[in-house]
């Protein structure tokens, strides 16, 4: 199976990922404000002080949606490698990524780093859309979804020269 061919995108636009990231947020801080108030019968003085502190949690969460930083992905027909300029980490070469959720205009990838990779980060995830990537699609989802070249190690190409 032949490789996919090189490419670099630059993802910018996270709007469907906060969408979903800012209703589970509200979903979350609206259950445990909706315990707290049904919790006892009778309100209780520090269940009042709670829900302004869950309040400003939900609204800081929602702020830090939209301050997302753009995030390089580049194969070079060889292999995968992250670099996201805003952490000042350089590239993070990655051994790997794989499509969790294709949902045809939306992917979520995972990424894995190499073992030998000196960052402490050793995997994460990116959220893609087609807004923002729109010529280069159909290049990234072919090469997300296209298995590598097989590797030929030193005793395959023994075996191979030995019958051929």
């Amino acid at each position: 199976m032949q490789s996919a061919s090189a490419l670099q995108v630059t993802i910018r636009c996270f709007g469907i990922w906060n969408i979903a990231l800012g209703l589970l947020s509200v979903v979350l801080v609206s259950s445990v404000a909706a315990w707290l108030i049904t919790w006892h019968d009778e309100p209780i003085a520090w269940s009042a002080g709670v829900l302004p502190v869950l309040a400003l949690v939900g609204l800081g969460s929602l702020i830090s949606l939209a301050r997302r930083h753009p995030i390089e992905l580049r194969w070079d027909t060889q292999r995968w490698s992250v670099t996201e300029p805003h952490r000042g980490s350089g590239d993070i070469d990655a051994s790997g990524v794989r499509v969790v959720l294709d949902l045809g205009g939306w992917m979520l990838l995972k990424y894995r780093s190499d073992a030998s990779s000196p960052y402490l980060r050793r995997s994460g995830w990116l959220p893609v859309q087609r807004r923002g990537v729109e010529a280069q699609w159909q290049a990234l989802r072919c090469a997300v979804h296209a298995r590598g070249a097989p590797q030929t190690t030193p005793a395959v190409v023994d075996r191979q020269a030995q019958r051929g």
